[in-house]
């Protein structure tokens, strides 16, 4: 993992909050709207929670400026793990998740003009 003072590291944080953001917008397209951003809790971050209806989706977001190694982005167990304990944590937190739907998905922006979405079942 590149150090956070590095260009490097710099450069593939600005291009995650900009893939980020173009997911929070086309979501917006659709119909959704953001409850959150960049949600921090004791396990973990989420990137985007955002809802639509009686549906709350939560969005993992994951950039790769090439596509020689689309799979790099595909979240371990240990993530997995991790994501369904703050999403579990958030539900018993916050009441705009009673009674909704909760679904999970991963975006893998592969570039700029080509997106990857995943289903992530538990």
């Amino acid at each position: 993992m590149a150090r956070r003072h590095t260009k490097e590291y710099k450069a593939a944080e600005l291009a995650g909050r900009r893939a980020e953001f173009l997911t929070k917008w086309l979501y917006h397209l659709a119909g959704y709207r953001c409850i959150a951003t960049r949600q921090k809790t004791p396990f973990g971050e989420l990137d985007l929670v955002m809802r639509r209806r009686q549906k709350i989706l939560v969005l993992e977001v994951k950039y790769r400026h090439r596509l020689d190694n689309p799979d790099a982005g595909i979240p371990t167990a240990h993530q997995l793990k991790r994501i369904r304990a703050a999403i579990l944590w958030m539900s018993a937190r916050y009441p705009v998740f009673s009674g909704k739907s909760i679904s999970v998905r991963l975006l893998q922006w592969l570039g700029w003009y080509h997106v990857r979405q995943t289903d992530i079942r538990f």
